[in-house]
């Protein structure tokens, strides 16, 4: 079965139900013999992009993708279409957008979260639904993955960058499908990444992994934005350990546990099981996101759920090679792809000095890098102070005005635009 003749499903009423309860989220029998990127289901999503004024239709896409042990396994990513698509000199723009969902469980997935109304949050987090419009307003085709595959594996930067990857093959397939308003071919496109905070480390992770895993990509690959850029995961259990961030520790080791079964066998095994910061309690982020965490787990020491303290992650083999292959970004080689980097140089959930050294370590190898360093602001204000930044930086890469020569380009800018919710 080729792409054109998949057929396109309709989806019944307005109900949109979680993944976890939702037959659709199961991949075919025998999908494993498919190749990577490979379209497996189509359908119209539930109810329709009601909460996105710019889009004329969406749909999920489910997909043969590549685990981070290198099995084969399936994601699902949303495909938003503008209702102005936009043209240079021949071309439409691509968009995969990786949202920093940041989570163990399959129902706080984009492509279920992304077509409900907003949530509240008490951390004066944008929830993204205006930027999505924004894209859509500059008629860019937008495809929002599910990265972390259908166990959640939160903090398994291969398998995000693999499911990041094959999203975009995905949805070049269906250029030309008869039922999706998509370009008569893929040599149409001209497709990047953007990805903030938990979002960057799968933008970035693709980035690498893309001269090896998909070369054939290089052909429309223009480039990709990377925000609040998470370049050491490891270094995230000393700096916001005993924070009101600390939950993030919590859902990582969770969400690593979904994907190395042999993590899951130990980790359990060294769980306390009395005292106020125990096995029920720490397994009870298994169906948490991090705004639920950060309450739930605010200002713990993320080793006392642990008998052995901080000496039983160390002493787990699969642990410290996942700290070098899923958690230091840079492992797996260079980006060919121009990267736009903005961060603030004050930010609290992870330290300017790992990006600063990820940076020196791409100078090595002549990596084309724009890189932003913010004198103003933290994690969550560079949200916004950065939004603009990066879709100016994208739509240069699109409309080929961008300058991609090679070298690190470093500069200190002060941008304040960000306004915190009033208590």
């Amino acid at each position: 079965m080729t792409p054109l003749t998949v057929e396109v499903t309709s989806s019944t009423g307005s109900d949109h139900l979680l993944p976890s309860k939702d037959p659709w989220y199961t991949a075919p029998a025998d999908f494993e013999a498919s190749i990577p990127g490979t379209v497996l289901r189509i359908r119209t999503v539930p109810g329709q992009p009601t909460v996105f004024s710019n889009a004329a239709a969406a749909y999920h896409i489910l997909y043969r993708t590549t685990g981070s042990r290198y099995q084969p396994t399936w994601a699902v990513t949303s495909l938003v279409i503008p209702k102005k698509p936009c043209v240079h000199s021949g071309y439409n723009a691509l968009l995969s957008y990786q949202m920093a969902y940041n989570t163990p469980t399959i129902d706080r997935g984009p492509s279920y979260r992304i077509f409900e109304p907003p949530l509240p949050n008490n951390y004066g987090i944008p929830p993204g639904h205006q930027q999505f419009d924004i894209m859509l307003d500059r008629g860019w085709f937008v495809t929002i993955p599910d990265f972390e595959g259908p166990r959640a594996a939160f903090g398994a930067s291969v398998q995000a960058g693999h499911a990041t990857l094959d999203g975009i093959r995905a949805v070049l397939s269906l250029a030309g499908h008869p039922d999706i308003p998509l370009p008569s071919s893929a040599d149409k496109f001209k497709y990047a990444m953007w990805g903030y905070s938990g979002g960057s480390i799968a933008s970035e992770k693709a980035a690498e992994l893309q001269v090896q895993y998909a070369p054939e990509l290089a052909r429309g690959f223009v480039g990709a934005a990377l925000g609040g850029l998470v370049s050491n995961v490891g270094s995230l259990y000393t700096v916001t350990n005993k924070t009101p961030y600390m939950g993030n520790l919590v859902l990582i080791l969770l969400g690593v546990m979904n994907e190395y079964p042999e993590v899951d066998t130990y980790l359990r095994s060294r769980l306390k099981t009395e005292g106020p910061q125990n096995a029920t309690a720490f397994l009870k982020g298994r169906d948490m996101d991090s705004f639920q965490a950060f309450q739930t787990y605010a200002g713990q020491d993320i080793f006392e759920y642990f008998v052995g303290g901080e000496a039983d992650l160390e002493a787990c083999q699969a642990l410290r090679k996942i700290k070098m292959v899923e958690w230091m970004l840079g492992y797996h080689g260079a980006p060919e792809v121009p990267l736009f980097v903005y961060k603030a140089i004050e930010d609290e959930l992870t330290p300017i000095a790992d990006t600063d050294a990820h940076m020196e370590h791409y100078k090595r190898f002549n990596v084309s890098v724009l890189y932003e360093r913010n004198t103003v602001g933290g994690h969550i204000s560079e949200i916004v102070n950065g939004q603009d930044r990066a879709i100016k930086w994208l739509a240069s890469v699109f409309d080929s005005s961008y300058d991609k020569e090679g070298g690190i380009k470093t500069r200190d800018v002060t941008v304040d635009i960000y306004k915190p919710p009033i208590p």
